[in-house]
């Protein structure tokens, strides 16, 4: 082999050894799924919106990072820009309380890890499913009588799932995915984005 090719090699050793200044891993979420109306995504003759919690965990793996931000939500080849419309966000420890997800210098320093809780209130599903769902589940409402604002517990996402194979498989139909913003020491800017599995 010659100087030119071990060369090439070697570059292309170093590129794949390069790590992003952040890894992400996809968890299963226990949190509740919902079904809700939403303000934008409303009911429509044949179907609702389902709101998914999908949980992530964010990996710090350079200490040159000074912003970190939830850029968007890519769903059905669609960006997502409505927060609090279309999805919102919530820390894993108090997942309760809604927050965009946007870490500076200083909490990125004293927490190296984090993880997220992003609702997503886009997914469709039709009325008849929905009605399925809520006899399985024992749930007593009826989704005609739903209006703006409301909403119906199902269960967490981890047995929603395995319960509903069929209807998980027609979300992951598209290539959806979440898009972080990391601002690194020196004014270099990455974009990492992360395929949701659903």
């Amino acid at each position: 082999m010659n100087r030119l090719a071990y060369l090439a090699l070697g570059l292309l050793f170093l590129s794949c050894n390069i790590k992003e200044p952040i890894a992400i891993k996809e968890n299963i979420s226990d949190q509740m799924v919902l079904i809700e109306p939403g303000i934008k995504n409303h009911i429509t003759k044949d179907s609702i919106p389902i709101t998914i919690p999908v949980e992530f965990n964010i990996q710090q793996n350079t200490s040159n990072i000074i912003h970190l931000d939830l850029y968007f939500v890519s769903i059905n080849g669609k960006r997502l820009l409505k927060y609090g419309i279309d999805y919102e966000t919530y820390d894993k420890q108090n997942p309760t309380k809604p927050h965009y997800f946007s870490l500076d210098k200083e909490e990125l320093e004293s927490q190296r890890n984090n993880s997220i809780i992003v609702a997503i209130k886009t997914q469709m599903i039709s009325i008849k499913d929905a009605d399925l769902i809520l006899k399985k589940y024992n749930i007593d409402a009826k989704i005609g009588n739903l209006e703006l604002g409301d909403f119906i517990k199902l269960v967490g996402y981890d047995r929603f799932r395995k319960d509903n194979p069929d209807l998980i498989e027609d979300f992951r139909k598209v290539n959806d995915s979440v898009v972080f913003s990391v601002s690194l020491k020196g004014g270099e800017r990455a974009h990492i984005s992360q395929k949701i599995n659903w």
